[in-house]
C-alpha cells in the first residue's frame, strides 16, 4: 500500500514539474494564437488568449502591452493604460510602451500625463515617426500650432508615406492661417491616392479662405460627389458659386442644406445673401429674419437684413439691424458707415455725424465717408466742417465732391 502511495506521488510530482516546463510554451502559444486574432481584428478573442498567456506566465512585458493594445482598439483605454503601465514596470526600455500608453491618456483627455509618455517615447527614441506625430496632435490639442507643425515637420521627414501627418499639418497651418501651406499639405494626400471626401472638402475650404472660388468649387464638387449629403460640404459649395456669380446655382445648394437640417442658420443667412444679389429683397429679409430666430448673436445675418431693407426703403428697419450688428461687434466699420447713410436719408444728420466719424477714425482716406459727412454737416449748418470735408474728399479725387466745394465754399477758398 505504502509503495502505491509513494508511486502516486511521485506521479504528481512529476505532472507537476512538467505542467510548470511547459508553462513558457503554453504562455507563447496562447501569445502567438491572440496575436493572430488581433491581426483578424478579433480583438473580444484576442484578450482572452492574452489573458491566457498572462495566466501561464505574468512577468512578460510583451503580453500585457499586447493585450493593451487590444483593449485601446476596443476603445477601452483606462483598461489599456493599466496594462501599458504593469508592461512599463517588467521593462521600461521600450518605447512603443510609453508611446502607446500616450496615445491612450490623449484619447482619454489627460493631455499633460500624455505628454510626458509621448516625451520619454522620444528620449528613447528619437527616430520614431509616430512618437513625433503623436507630440504634434498632442500640441494642437492645446491650441500650441507652431510646436505642433514642427512636430509634424519631423514626423514627415522620417516617414513620408504617414498620410495623416500632412492632414493634421494641413489642419493646423490653418489654425495659423496659413492657408497656402494647408492647400500643399492636402495635395499631398489627394495626389496619387483614393483621397477621402474629407480631404477634398478640407482643401475646398481653404481655397475659399484665399478666395481660389474656381478651385474650391472643383473640389468641394469632388467631395459631394463622395458624399452628397455632408450639410457643411453642400453649404461650402454654396457658397464658393456665389462668390463666382452663380448664384441660381447656390441658392439650389442651400435649399438642399435646409433640406437635411432645418436648423442651419448659416444655411438661411448665405441663402439671404444670394437673393439679396439677385434683388429679392423680400426673399432676403424673411431668410435673414429666420437666421436671426435661429441665432440672435448672427451679425451678418442683421447686416444683410439691415441692407435688404434699406434697399425697400425701410430705413427705420434697416438702422435697427445696423445697430443690433454694433451691439455684437462695436469695430463692424459698415455697420456704422450704412446706419449712418440711412439716418441722413431720414433727415437725421445730427445723428449720422457720430457714425460718420467713427468711419473716419477707421479710415482716414475714405473719400465717400468724407463727402457725406460734409452734407450731414451741411444740414446742420456746420458749413466750415462740411467745406473741410468736400475739400479732403477732392483731394483724394472723389469727383462728386467738387461741385459741392464750387457751390457752397466758395466764400472759404
Amino acid at each position: 500500500m505504502k509503495k502505491v502511495l509513494i508511486a502516486v506521488i511521485i506521479l504528481v510530482v512529476v505532472a507537476g514539474i512538467s505542467f510548470v516546463a511547459l508553462r513558457p510554451h503554453l504562455a507563447n502559444k496562447a501569445y502567438t494564437a491572440g496575436k493572430e486574432l488581433a491581426d483578424s481584428a478579433l480583438f473580444e478573442q484576442a484578450i482572452e488568449r492574452y489573458t491566457k498567456a498572462i495566466w501561464y506566465k505574468d512577468e512578460i512585458a510583451a503580453y500585457y502591452f499586447a493585450r493593451g493594445e487590444a483593449y485601446a482598439a476596443l476603445d477601452n483605454d483606462s483598461t489599456a493604460v493599466a496594462d501599458y503601465n504593469r508592461a512599463i514596470e517588467l521593462d521600461p526600455e521600450q518605447f512603443e510602451f510609453f508611446l502607446q500608453r500616450g496615445i491612450s491618456k490623449r484619447k482619454l483627455r489627460s493631455l499633460d500625463e500624455a505628454m510626458l509618455d509621448i516625451n520619454q517615447a522620444i528620449e528613447l527614441n528619437d527616430s520614431s515617426a509616430a512618437s513625433f506625430y503623436q507630440r504634434g496632435l498632442l500640441y494642437a490639442a492645446q491650441n500650441n500650432y507652431d510646436l505642433a507643425v514642427k512636430d509634424y515637420n519631423r514626423s514627415i521627414e522620417l516617414d513620408g508615406s504617414n498620410l495623416e501627418a500632412f492632414y493634421s499639418r494641413g489642419e493646423t497651418r490653418a489654425n495659423l492661417e496659413d492657408f497656402r501651406g494647408a492647400i500643399a499639405d492636402y495635395d499631398k494626400m489627394i495626389e496619387g491616392a483614393e483621397a477621402p471626401a474629407e480631404a477634398y472638402k478640407q482643401r475646398g475650404i481653404f481655397k475659399l479662405k484665399i478666395q481660389d472660388f474656381a478651385g474650391a468649387e472643383s473640389d468641394l464638387t469632388k467631395a459631394v460627389e463622395l458624399n452628397e449629403n455632408d450639410k457643411e460640404t453642400l453649404y461650402q459649395l454654396g457658397q464658393a458659386k456665389h462668390n463666382l456669380n452663380k448664384v441660381n446655382e447656390s441658392i439650389v445648394l442651400f435649399d438642399q442644406v435646409l433640406k437635411l437640417d432645418p436648423k442651419y442658420d448659416l444655411a438661411y443667412g448665405a441663402r439671404g445673401g444670394a437673393h439679396l444679389k439677385k434683388n429679392n429683397y423680400r426673399q432676403a429679409v424673411s431668410d435673414f429674419t429666420k437666421a436671426v430666430e435661429l441665432n440672435p448673436t448672427y451679425k451678418r445675418a442683421y447686416y444683410g437684413r439691415g441692407i435688404a431693407k434699406a434697399l425697400q426703403q425701410d430705413y427705420k428697419g434697416s438702422i435697427a439691424d445696423f445697430t443690433k450688428v454694433i451691439e455684437i461687434d462695436k469695430e463692424f466699420a459698415q455697420a456704422y458707415y450704412n446706419r449712418a447713410v440711412s439716418k441722413a436719408i431720414l433727415g437725421q444728420h445730427q445723428d449720422a455725424l457720430p457714425d460718420y466719424d467713427y468711419i473716419i477714425s477707421r479710415d482716414t482716406r475714405n473719400a465717400e465717408a468724407y463727402y457725406n459727412r460734409g452734407i450731414s454737416r451741411m444740414n446742420v449748418r456746420d458749413t466750415e466742417g462740411a467745406c473741410n470735408d468736400f475739400r479732403r474728399a477732392v483731394e483724394l479725387n472723389y469727383q462728386p465732391a467738387e461741385p459741392m466745394l464750387k457751390m457752397y465754399c466758395r466764400s472759404q477758398q
